[in-house]
């Protein structure tokens, strides 16, 4: 089970800035296989964006920030 820190939400945040501009990249070269894991990769980063909302939603932005989510 993965455990979300809230403190690392800087990190998801620049791992999604990383992977729109590969995905970039990847449209431009027309590599078709790795614009679809991209893609991928930003839905599943996008749902763990959700997750942070709803965690400090919780936890009122207070406390050590982690639970077990996934």
């Amino acid at each position: 089970m993965l455990r979300l820190d809230l403190a690392q939400e800087p990190r998801l945040l620049e791992i999604e800035t990383n992977t729109r501009q590969r995905l970039g990249e990847a449209q431009r070269m027309q590599w078709l296989g790795e614009v679809a894991g991209l893609q991928e990769r930003l839905w599943h980063l996008a749902g763990k964006k959700q997750q942070a909302e709803r965690l400090r939603a919780q936890v009122g932005g207070g406390e050590d920030g982690v639970t077990a989510l996934g």
